[in-house]
């Protein structure tokens, strides 16, 4: 008699976004364990076995997500850019107004959490493959500023001359590098930086006439 194996049943339709959502509420319950420890004690002195216990997970499922304490940099631009994203959503403005208020959000959201984000930040840095690194980090931003230059293109606010992705990847690095010099001058006037920055990347050196 033949015998007939039994195959796995294939994952129904539904069941992705099930999955994903479920996902995403680990990782997030990850960074919000993270960031309450951090609040509550030093950063460096904050282990990872101490994040799985207050997020009720196992370790494996920590690095599952992140591959260090510093990639939860990454949760925090998500969940600044995630909020962000629902402000933008009926918002009227130009693209470079979206653009200037991207940038003082981050900046609230980085200063509110300095101490935190200093460590974070430094930690981040002092690792190899940082480039690779930085990408996923930043993967959150890149979206939304990728998403608020293509609508300034559209509206013909911006010149087309430049792919949306690109000109993001620009605008991030340039914020990103910023971002590292906050570290090492954290009295600055970020507020008026930022806000030069910005225009230098939208209109550059050169003198109009």
């Amino acid at each position: 008699m033949t015998r007939l194996l039994k195959s796995k049943a294939a994952p129904r339709a539904e069941d992705t976004p099930r999955r994903s959502s479920k996902k995403e509420r680990t990782r997030q319950e990850i960074y919000r364990s993270a960031m309450r420890l951090f609040a509550e004690s030093d950063y460096d002195k904050v282990t990872i076995e101490e994040i799985c216990s207050a997020a009720g997970i196992a370790k494996a499922t920590f690095f599952l997500h992140f591959p260090g304490k510093s990639a939860l940099i990454a949760a925090f631009n998500e969940e600044v850019t995630r909020s962000l994203a629902e402000r933008l959503a009926g918002y009227e403005g130009s693209a470079e107004e979206e653009l200037l208020l991207l940038v003082s959000v981050l900046r609230d959201a980085w200063e509110l959490n300095a101490p935190v984000m200093h460590k974070m930040l430094s930690d981040f840095l002092d690792q190899p493959a940082l480039v690779s690194k930085a990408a996923l980090v930043n993967e959150s931003v890149l979206d939304l500023v990728t998403r608020i230059v293509e609508r300034g293109q559209k509206r013909g606010e911006f010149t087309t001359g430049c792919p949306p992705e690109m000109a993001a990847i620009a605008l991030v690095a340039a914020w990103s590098a910023f971002t590292a010099w906050w570290l090492q001058n954290p009295e600055s006037d970020t507020d008026e930086i930022n806000r030069g920055l910005l225009e230098f990347q939208l209109n550059g050196l050169r003198k109009k006439t």
